[in-house]
């Protein structure tokens, strides 16, 4: 079954709340519909998007500020453990503690009584977690041929993990592979050139899930996801939204194909958030629609495939930021689904 968004709120991923109960008590009074795992790093620096990820990885170890990835005998046991998971995963291969996520338990024992038909989770993705590594020599470990493929067999288990879970409670599972560092893509911070490249290794950690999603934070060339299998791409449509849809011909046929967009239209800025209103937000979408409609799209295909999402995670921002970020969200929901869609 394809999914279609139809202008329903989600968010990125992390809160900046210390409290468990507070965190799912706005997800699912502002996402209902397409509630989400919230990640809280302010409550424990395991909860971190890349810390998040560590868990279970072979060979991590911390030496002063960074993350180094020994190569021992110890290692390749692990490696050995991984493979032979991925292969023939029981049903704790990639599991998730409590102590990486404090609210994953009580956030599927809610999706139990919620009565939403699709619920979202994200990982930190290849290219941002091995970037975030380095090998004994200090060489990041997304260049690294074997290291590069004992994260994305790492990964690929939590998606696996987190869709078995999500489905367990009863909704449709919606993962996102989520992918900051590809902000770096084609400056001199990142060494590869061709969008293929990130593209492939991407591909194979998302794999397992039955809706798969993407955010990058920041700018950057968009041909990576949307010429990737991808059902949603998430953006910062406040700050980027013309970078985005320069991408004309991508985007024509990635919509063609049933994907969808997650248009982070509200700022997390708490100046931006301060100055812009809910009826401002919602002529800026539409205007960005409209672009979508001019290259030949249909309007109402742009809105069956469109989610509505703050600009990113919120855990860096101020706590009381939170609410009025989804009030907007909702509110700019709202306007396009009853004004525009007729729901």
């Amino acid at each position: 079954m394809a999914f279609e968004g139809r202008c329903r709120v989600t968010g990125i991923g992390s809160l900046a709340v210390t409290n468990v109960e507070e965190a799912l008590d706005l997800v699912f009074e502002f996402a209902p519909d397409l509630p989400y795992l919230p990640q809280l790093p302010r409550l424990s620096p395991n909860e971190g998007m890349n810390e998040q990820m560590y868990e279970g990885l072979p060979g991590l170890v911390q030496r002063g500020a960074k993350q180094v990835i020994v190569q021992d005998e110890e290692f390749f046991l692990a490696v050995d453990a991984l493979l032979q998971q991925a292969e023939r995963p029981d049903e704790n291969a990639g599991a998730v503690s409590p102590q990486a996520s404090a609210a994953l338990l009580p956030f599927l024992e809610r999706l139990v009584l919620a009565d939403a038909p699709e619920a979202k989770a994200q990982v930190s993705g290849p290219v941002t977690v091995a970037m975030s590594l380095v090998d004994e020599e200090g060489i990041p470990a997304l260049y690294s041929d074997v290291l590069r493929e004992v994260v994305v067999r790492h990964l690929a288990l939590k998606v696996r993990w987190l869709a078995s879970q999500i489905e367990a409670a009863g909704a449709r599972p919606v993962v996102f592979v989520d992918e900051p560092f590809l902000a770096s893509f084609g400056t001199p911070f990142f060494a590869w050139t061709r969008p293929e490249q990130p593209r492939d290794v991407i591909e194979q950690v998302y794999a397992a899930a039955p809706v798969k999603g993407t955010h990058c934070c920041s700018n950057t060339d968009w041909s990576i996801f949307l010429r990737s299998s991808v059902n949603i791409v998430s953006f910062d449509a406040f700050g980027f939204a013309r970078n985005f849809l320069t991408y004309r011909e991508d985007l024509v046929d990635y919509l063609a194909l049933g994907g969808n967009i997650a248009w982070g239209i509200v700022p997390t800025d708490p100046d931006d958030l301060a100055a812009t209103s809910a009826t401002e937000l919602t002529a800026r979408l539409r205007e960005m629609i409209g672009k979508l409609v001019s290259y030949g799209v249909d309007r109402q295909a742009v809105l069956r495939q469109s989610l509505i999402t703050p600009a990113c995670g919120l855990g860096s921002r101020p706590p009381e930021t939170a609410r009025p970020a989804f009030e907007l969200a909702r509110a700019v929901s709202a306007a396009l689904q009853t004004e525009d869609m007729g729901i």
